[in-house]
């Protein structure tokens, strides 16, 4: 995801955002628990943790947009 100009990762922290591969067409709603360089460690509704790449999370502001 590109993050908005003067956003950063840490303004998601704990916060919902959605998780897709397929630019929108399945995925899920998590909840964003750690950042790095390389990845989002997003935590879905049942406690499962998954690295995910940038390009795949996208801000909830991204759907009310479409």
């Amino acid at each position: 995801m590109g993050l908005l100009e003067g956003e950063s990762w840490d303004d998601y922290m704990n916060k919902e955002v959605y998780v897709t591969y397929d630019n929108g067409q399945t995925g899920f709603l998590g909840k964003v628990m750690d950042y790095n360089d390389n990845f989002v460690m997003v935590e879905n509704k049942e406690g499962e943790q998954f690295e995910i790449k940038y390009p795949h999370v996208y801000g909830k502001w991204v759907l009310e947009d479409w």
